[in-house]
Parts: structure tokens; sequence; C-alpha cells
């Protein structure tokens, strides 16, 4: 597996998954990747299946539910929930529209050391967050649960889209 880390995904792109997902089943969960002009981030590569490499989208929705891993800063004394890891959203990206996150370079030391806190996080939950993946791909694909299968990302349509985005582009 490659290296754990967090990474910023091309929007035009995603823009490609969420309309080939809405052409399909007329709604797509395929994650907005901006929001309030900040760029969201992935971290990745947490599951490689079929020759394919998924991210998941770090968020800051904080509720468990079956399909996320909360992310939980333990040496803080309140609000101890941080964000979540979103299983059900994460989609099937080549390499060539990724691009890595370099912490270091972020400008506000807060967010820096936010950021840093994490992906601490996930990398020491590392086995976790890869089991949690090949879980969710596998409920969802192999068509177990129907109320996950109308919340998640279609996968395997995903898979098809990544194959043909990348063949048609130049």
């Amino acid at each position: 597996m490659s290296k754990l880390s967090f990474y910023d995904v091309d929007n035009d792109y995603i823009s490609y998954l969420k309309t080939v997902e809405i052409e399909a089943r007329g709604f797509t969960h395929v994650p907005d990747m901006e929001y309030d002009g900040r760029q969201k981030f992935l971290c990745g590569v947490v599951l490689e299946v079929n020759g394919f490499k998924y991210y998941v989208p770090v968020t800051s929705y904080k509720q468990k539910q079956s399909e996320n891993i909360l992310i939980v800063f333990e040496h803080h004394t309140y609000n101890k929930v941080k964000g979540s890891l979103r299983f059900n959203f994460m989609f099937p990206v080549s390499d060539k529209y990724i691009t890595e996150r370099i912490i270091r370079n972020e400008q506000n030391i807060t967010r820096r050391m936010f950021l840093n806190d994490q992906l601490q996080f996930c990398i020491d939950n590392e086995q976790l967050i890869l089991n949690q993946a090949r879980r969710t791909y596998n409920i969802v694909t192999k068509g177990l649960n129907e109320g996950l299968l109308d919340n998640a990302c279609m996968f395997k349509l995903l898979e098809d889209a990544c194959l043909k985005y990348g063949s048609t582009e130049g």
C-alpha cells in the first residue's frame, strides 16, 4: 500500500464523478471538495482494490455512524472529536488527479497543528482505517445493506468512470 497521507483532488475530476453518478441514479454521494472557499482534502490511500486506489474524505462531521471513524484527539479535554473519515463517500482516483497536501506549508499555525494532529490520528489507526474501507467496499459492492447502498457512492460505477476519465484526457 502507498503512503497514508492527506491529499487534494482535482476539482474537474470530482465534477466528472458527480455527473456520472447523478446520471446513473439521479443524485450523488461524491463529496463536494470545496467549502466556503477552502479546499477540502482526502485521506488516502486507504484501500487498493481491483487496480484502484480509494481515498476517503476527511470531514468535520462528528457523529458516530457505522461507516465512519471519528477522529479523536485524546490530548484535548473538551470536545475531543475533531472530525471523521466517511467511508461510504470514498471514491477511486488516479495518482495524476491528486496532490499530496504538505501540512508544513499551511500559513495558519493553528490550522497546521490541527492537520498534523488529524494526520497523526490516521497514521496511528492505519489498520483500523484499512479494515473499515474494505468492510464498507464489500458491503456496498455486494449489496449487503440496502440502507447503505442508498447512502454511499456507487463504487463500481465510479471505478468505470475513473478508467474512462483517464482515457479521454490528452
